[in-house]
């Protein structure tokens, strides 16, 4: 049964809520499926079919409102998710913590060394590198912090997991990689990794990604740029431990995306995100999100 037709009108007082900030926050508070239908309508500009899901931000939003999502809160905890990571044998993946704070004023900078990262454990972007604290204004960095702990993540974008865990702001050990860090992001299906999503030269606005498979080749009809099969990459050493690990990690869900970074030859780990991009528009072309959806519901009709 296709998605049914997403008329005009529809779409413009679907706009008119979705820019309401206050609406979309007491939506998610009182109708959970609303709110994932008006975030999902106004960002893929499509009805969502939750009936028959076909493709993979569809079968997000279906996994977020049908499935068992108890342990999403825990394993999107980027603090609480390290004891996980130690459960399943990974403990050498995990990066140095130095600490963890529940407020920014209480952060006891001369236990930290010069160079590292803060970052909240339940948001997304929420990241502060302090490259050198001798010349970092703290006063800034409270008040960023502060900021972005003002709202609950998660309620604008009804990515609902995200609310129970308890905010705090964890220190870490400072990755440094030239010209900037890359990510390897593993599209894991029922414990399997499907694709891996290079990102590299961050320091620039957009990050250039390139969707290639466990093999390490370019998929070209994944990538909404132009990209050649022998334009992939440098491949990193430990691809094979990285792939390993994440599936270890996935083992237990239908859907989930394990981040690591490589760092002189060690694989170091993210973080678990349920929900790339909120579910609504990862980083992928139609065929993508087709393949990686139809995998994800033959998990559910071949039970």
């Amino acid at each position: 049964m296709g998605t049914a037709r997403y008329t005009f009108a529809e779409k413009i007082c679907d706009d008119i809520r979705f820019a309401s900030r206050s609406y979309r926050r007491k939506l998610a508070l009182t109708n959970r499926e609303a709110a994932v239908r008006l975030c999902y309508q106004h960002t893929c500009k499509r009805k969502l079919n939750l009936d028959h899901p076909t493709t993979l931000p569809e079968a997000i939003q279906w996994l977020k409102l049908r499935s068992d999502t108890s342990r999403w809160p825990e394993l999107a905890d980027k603090y609480a998710v390290r004891e996980y990571v130690r459960d399943c044998g990974l403990e050498n993946h995990l990066n140095e913590l130095y600490g963890y704070w529940e407020q920014p004023q209480d952060i006891n900078w001369s236990a930290l060394p010069d160079s590292f990262v803060l970052k909240l454990n339940n948001g997304c972007h929420s990241v502060m590198p302090i490259r050198d604290k001798k010349v970092t204004n703290k006063e800034d960095v409270t008040k960023q912090f502060l900021k972005w702990m003002e709202k609950p993540f998660g309620l604008e974008s009804a990515e609902f997991h995200y609310l129970p865990i308890p905010p705090k702001i964890i220190a870490e050990k400072f990755l440094h990689q030239e010209p900037s860090l890359i990510d390897y992001k593993i599209y894991c299906i029922g414990g399997t990794a499907q694709v891996i999503l290079h990102c590299q030269d961050r320091v620039h606005e957009k990050a250039i990604k390139t969707l290639l498979d466990t093999k390490w080749n370019v998929i070209p009809e994944y990538n909404p740029r132009a990209i050649h099969t022998d334009e992939a990459p440098q491949k990193p050493a430990s691809l094979d431990e990285i792939i390993a690990a994440a599936e270890k990690l996935s083992q237990p869900f239908p859907f989930v995306r394990v981040d690591y970074y490589e760092i002189d030859g060690r694989p170091v780990f993210g973080e678990m995100t349920f929900t790339p991009a909120g579910g609504y528009k990862p980083y992928g072309t139609q065929k993508f999100y087709e393949d990686l959806g139809m995998k994800i519901l033959n998990l559910f009709t071949n039970e």
